[in-house]
């Protein structure tokens, strides 16, 4: 049952749903798109964002901290999962932390600035960076995941403030970037000591506490073939001969889709929140010229698993795999593909932890059916962590 302080924060919300809506709005308005791999902070965005959130926490009587990241300085964790060869320079962290009054447990609030990119621009019927309202939805890259999270545990922690209730235990706030790309933000957080009891990262949930995330290999297959004039016949291989990097590649595409249907209904790639383990081409590149054989192609491929599987595990039957289909062709046992990827680890908390129960009870005495669930895809991972929605307005 809701108390007569949370009913006044609440009503707050309510009263000030206009406030967030653009607050929300100014956020989507800063174009802080991920860099590629290779690339780095081209635009001053970045930093206008993290002015706006710095100034908003001061004016909430934050403690604050704001810095950029040297990765060089950041100490690899055991499974890091982390591209410490990225260049963040242009793109800082803030944390903000609030002092409570010593008798409560502390949380953090974490939220990524950075989004995706748009993709192409006339497929968009708004302006991806104009937070457009239409049927009381507020569109625009980021809207959801997740400077919407971002907008709703400032402003929850704003109408907090405003009802007057104190602070039992310390809130820590943490804008960081590069979450779509690496998890770096996050990651130098945990470096420089910021910790809690508990966090919340309010990505979107559907209204779902999230206690599960698959963890796996991001990476590539390279798979050789041998240059030579596509217009003329060619030797055998064996004699000098042209091999097309393509059809072998793709053979190892349909192995890799072997393998996940073998995964599908093992019993050990089972999880009660998460779906078992897959392996997915997601971008193919191969040749550089229309009458010459592709000597060779790179399949880009992400392999999502559950908690339990492991580093080692997972690698060594997607190598044993390749190997299978390679061993049955003589070009590519000969010359083998090359297996090359980054491992991002999986987490998961009991449901009965007392932050998961506490989200659970939050969401329904609002009156909305929510239960406990995972996540597919890799968010900035915390021990002991659930995410909560954004759940009003």
């Amino acid at each position: 049952m809701l108390t007569d302080r949370e009913r006044k924060v609440l009503t707050l919300i309510d009263e000030n749903k206009e406030e967030t809506i653009e607050y929300l709005r100014k956020l989507l308005g800063f174009k802080t798109v991920t860099p590629a791999d290779g690339k780095k902070a081209e635009s001053g965005d970045y930093r206008k964002l993290q002015d706006f959130i710095y100034k908003t926490l001061g004016e909430m009587d934050f403690e604050l901290d704001r810095w950029e990241i040297d990765t060089s300085q950041l100490e690899k964790f055991t499974e890091p999962g982390d591209k410490l060869n990225r260049d963040l320079g242009g793109m800082p962290v803030v944390v903000g932390m609030l002092k409570g009054g010593g008798a409560g447990k502390s949380l953090i609030l974490n939220g990524h600035y950075d989004v995706v990119p748009s993709g192409i621009l006339t497929n968009w019927k708004h302006d991806p960076f104009g937070g457009e309202i239409e049927n009381n939805k507020v569109f625009g890259r980021g809207a959801c995941d997740m400077k919407g999270g971002i907008a709703a545990m400032l402003q929850a922690v704003r109408y907090i403030q405003q009802a007057g209730i104190p602070l039992k235990g310390d809130v820590i706030v943490e804008i960081v970037p590069d979450e779509e790309s690496s998890g770096i933000g996050t990651l130098a957080c945990c470096e420089k000591g910021f910790k809690a009891d508990a966090a919340i990262i309010p990505e979107p949930t559907n209204m779902n506490v999230l206690v599960a995330m698959r963890g796996g290999l991001s990476g590539k297959i390279t798979v050789f073939g041998r240059a030579g004039h596509a217009d003329m016949s060619q030797p055998h291989w064996s004699e000098g001969g042209a091999v097309n990097a393509i059809s072998k590649a793709v053979k190892i595409i349909q192995a890799l889709e072997e393998l996940t249907d073998e995964w599908r209904n093992r019993a050990d790639k089972q999880h009660k929140f998460l779906d078992p383990d897959m392996i997915m081409p997601t971008v193919i590149r191969g040749g550089d010229w229309p009458v010459t054989y592709p000597e060779k192609v790179d399949i880009v491929f992400l392999a999502d698993c559950i908690p339990m599987t492991s580093e080692a595990n997972l690698r060594k039957e997607i190598e044993e795999k390749i190997t299978s289909v390679a061993n049955t062709d003589p070009w590519m046992k000969e010359h083998p593909p090359k297996l090359e990827a980054q491992w991002y680890h999986g987490i998961e908390i009991d449901e009965n932890e007392a932050i998961v129960k506490t989200c659970m009870e939050a969401v329904r005495e609002l009156g909305i059916e929510s239960k406990p669930a995972g996540m597919g895809s890799i968010v900035d991972p915390f021990v002991k962590t659930a995410t909560l929605p954004f759940l009003r307005g």
